[in-house]
Formats: structure tokens, sequence, C-alpha cells
């Protein structure tokens, strides 16, 4: 039988243990260069996993954690970030015993901040004066701009209305859009179909000329030959005007002398409206382009309304070439002659791969702008059967209105800004002025059917038809119109069975 151990004995013994552990392991933890750490208590739980009470804090309460995402890096660089210096005290704002001496503070912060430039030395004087007071740790609202005066003891901070999110997105998918392009076209090879994906949705004034110029072949893809190939093309102008155009009008053969005579009838007439192409060196150049143009295409010659088709390519084309917007062009712009010149080239050669694509239109007979018409016709009366039976029951036919629209493209139907981005889409479109502008034009009378029904007189009709009220459009009004366009293109383009 063996014997129970007494409390003492235990209790020894326990003693003995720690007293070797103290001198043993105090040793060993001495050597190592390590203080002995108690053991945290572990908790309690069950399940075997950590209690969430017990879980520790990854970061201090009211620290930033920063997030990589959309806005990193940021888009401020750290050179240009405002310096917000924190005033001495530290109580809240608007305590009337924490306010610091404003005088001093103003005259301080003058001083230390002289020389600075940029939003840090204001941020920084602006803040001692008071403007942006705020407690200790407190950020500003991004896009804030703090501006304000403080009035006795309390601080009034005002902040202007940062832009709106709209508007942010808006800019930067139109600087993203042009540097995209930017990229593409000096690109040593272009993919001039991906240049006409870009274009679709608009161009912007930086990028338009060399674009158009691209997407319709007058340069060549390839970025190293456009400059030698844009070179050789001008010299080849200036020799046609030394052929055709500088020679004795007494040797003009009677043709001749029909087209310079209609030529020189419509040249005034070009969009009367706008100041900038009734000047006489702009009728000159017109004249020259129209009627070299017209003697190198004997089978159609000129006609009426190509006059018209060479304005878009000269504004674009000669604001490009100072550096400005096409609404800033005036008629000081027209002193260079050489710029000029230039211009007058590029136009020609655009000009003539544009009307490569429809020539039918002026040709005998003008049998594309009958197709035209024709279809324009079919696609109302599958679109909108009462606008369709409406104008048959007042004996409307769709040639009275709508061959203006095919012939001049719908230069006279909207203003010229607008007309300019109406290009961007039909220049990016395969057969752009021949098939997609058909579905533009059902478009405008769709939009304009309820309008139109409203009238019961063949002379209302007629001059409502011929007269369409876009004075008050603006380029949402037109984007709308391409994009529903875009969509009768989708749905009957190719199936003609459905429109019958």
């Amino acid at each position: 039988m063996s014997e129970t151990p007494t409390a003492d004995a235990t209790a020894k013994k326990k003693g003995w243990m720690e007293g070797v552990w103290n001198v043993t392991g105090g040793l060993i933890t001495s050597l190592a260069g390590q203080k002995k750490k108690p053991s945290p208590a572990k908790p309690v739980h069950s399940g075997g996993k950590k209690a969430f009470w017990n879980k520790r804090q990854t970061r201090l309460p009211g620290t930033v954690k920063q997030v990589r995402g959309a806005q990193y890096p940021p888009l401020t660089t750290p050179g240009s970030m405002p310096v917000l210096k924190q005033p001495e005290w530290k109580q809240q704002r608007g305590s009337p015993a924490a306010a610091p001496d404003t005088a001093n503070n103003t005259k301080n912060a003058t001083a230390e901040n002289a020389g600075q430039g940029g939003a840090g030395g204001a941020a920084a004087a602006g803040q001692a004066t008071g403007e942006a007071a705020a407690p200790s740790g407190a950020r500003p609202l991004p896009g804030a701009v703090v501006t304000g005066e403080r009035k006795g003891s309390e601080g009034a901070t005002k902040r202007e209305q940062p832009e709106s999110k709209a508007d942010k997105t808006q800019g930067a998918n139109a600087l993203s859009k042009r540097a995209q392009i930017f990229k593409l076209i000096n690109e040593p090879t272009l993919d001039v179909g991906a240049l006409r994906k870009r274009a679709w949705s608009g161009l912007c004034p930086a990028v338009r000329s060399d674009a158009w110029q691209l997407a319709l072949g007058y340069q060549p893809a390839n970025r190293a030959r456009r400059g030698p190939t844009i070179a050789k093309r001008r010299r080849e102008y200036k020799d046609h005007c030394q052929t055709y155009y500088y020679k004795d009008e007494s040797r003009f053969s009677t043709a001749e002398h029909k087209i310079m005579h209609q030529i020189r009838l419509d040249t005034p007439r070009t969009l009367p409206g706008v100041k900038l192409l009734q000047q006489k060196a702009v009728q000159g150049l017109l004249e020259r382009i129209l009627y070299i143009w017209s003697v190198r295409h004997p089978a159609s010659g000129y006609v009426q309304g190509i006059n018209d088709l060479v304005v878009p390519f000269f504004v674009v084309f000669l604001a490009a070439r100072i550096g400005i917007d096409t609404a800033e062009l005036k008629e000081e712009h027209l002193a260079d002659a050489e710029r000029l010149e230039a211009v007058e080239a590029d136009c020609f050669f655009c000009l003539s791969k544009l009307l490569d694509g429809i020539q039918d239109h002026y040709t005998a007979s003008q049998p594309g702008i009958q197709r035209m018409v024709f279809k324009l016709e079919e696609l109302i009366h599958r679109l909108d059967e009462p606008l369709h039976a409406h104008l048959k029951k007042y004996d409307i036919r769709f040639f009275h209105f709508s061959y203006r629209w095919m012939n001049c493209l719908l230069m006279r139907e909207v203003s010229l800004p607008l007309i300019i981005r109406v290009w961007d889409t039909y220049i990016a479109e395969p057969d752009g002025f021949k098939v997609f502008h058909i579905y533009v034009c059902a478009s405008m009378l769709k939009r304009f059917s309820p309008a139109l029904r409203a009238l019961e007189e063949f002379q209302d009709l007629i001059v409502y038809l011929q007269n369409l009220p876009t004075s008050d459009w603006t380029e949402k009004d037109v984007e709308t119109l391409l994009a529903q366009a875009y969509v009768y293109k989708y749905q009957f383009e190719g199936a003609e069975n459905h429109l019958h």
C-alpha cells in the first residue's frame, strides 16, 4: 500500500522546480538576448476558432487604409498636392477660448510662406488665416476649394461645388479617346479599321483633320510615307491649276465655258449665312477646286450641290493648320497664301475621294440619288405607316423634298458645326455617304412625324419639309439621330425583303 504524499512534500517539490527553472531558464534567455515574455492567456471558446472578440486590430482607429484601385496612382503628383498646416491650437472649431490671434497668425503665415508658388503656399496661408481651420487630423474634401474669411471668433468655411461626376467622366473619356487616336495615328502602320471605330462616335478638333484624311485614303497608312505623299499631291494640284484653270479662257471649249459659268453662279450661294465663305479668297478657292474636278471627271461634270460638299473639308483643314477650333475661324486667318494653297490641295483630293463613292449621284439622270430616294420611301412605309399614308393623302412625293437631302447630304438642313459631327460618322461608316445617309434621313423624318401629321395642306407640308426646325439642335440631338439610324441600318440593311 502506497503512501499518500503530504501537502508539505508537494509544496517543497514545487518550490525546488521553480528554483531550477529560474536559474536555467533565465540563463538561456539572457544568452539569447531576449526577455522572458509571459504567454497570454488563451481565450475560452468552442469550435477551435479564434473568437471574434479577441481578434487583434490590424490598424489603429482613425487611420486610413490605402486602396489600390481606379484612382491609384493619384491623379495629382506629390509635388503639386496642397500642404495644409495644422493650427497650433487643437480645440474644436468655433470655441471662443481656443481661437488664436488672427492678426499674428496672418503675419507669421505670410512671412513663412513668402515666395512659395502653387497650391501649397496658398493652402498654408489660408490655413493660418483661419480659412480652412479644422480639428487636428481632419482632411479637406476631395476637389473642394476652401475660401472665405473668419468673422469674429467663429470660422466660416465655404467650398465651391466640385465638378459633377458625369462631367468628370465625360472629360476623362474625351481625353482617353483623343490619346488613343493620337496613338493610332502615330503607329508605324495605321490600322484604318481601328481608326474608323474610334471616329464613329465623334472626333475632337485636334485629330479630326488627320483622321479624315487617313480614313478617306488621302494620307497613306504608313507613317513614314505620309510627308512625301502629301508633298507630292500638293505639287500635282499646282500642276492641275496651271493646266486646267490658269489657261486663257478664250481657249475654253463650249462645255468648259458652261461649267465655269455655273460654278461662278453657285459659289456665292454656298452657305450664304457663313461670312467667312463669302470672302474673295475663299470664293476663288472653291471655284478652282470645283472647276478642276469637273474637267477631270467628264462623265458627271459639275452639278449644283457639289459646291456645298467642299465646305466641311475647308473649315476643318484650315482650322487644323492654324491650331484652333472651326468656330474661331475669322477673315484674318485667310491672309497666309501658302497656308491656303496647302488647304486647297488637301480639299481637292479629299473631295475627289468622297465623290468617287457617290459619282452616280451626278451622272446623267442621277440614278444614285433616285435609288436613295426610293429606298427612303420604303423605309418610312415600313417604319411609320401613318406618316407615309399622310404624305400620300396630300400628294407629297418623296422626291419633292428628299432630293436635296441626298444631293447636298443635309448641308442645308443642319448647321455647319453639326454637319461636321455627322461627317465624323459618315467617314467612319463603310459607304456612309451612300448607304448610312439614307437611314439618317429616315430617322429625321421619324423624329418630325408628329408635327408633319398635324399639317393638312400641301403647301404647309412642303414648306415644313424644306425648312425643318433644326436651328436649336445641339450635338446631343445629332448623336441621338445617328444612334437611331444605326439601329435602322442594323434591322434592314441587307434584308430588303423586310421593306416590302
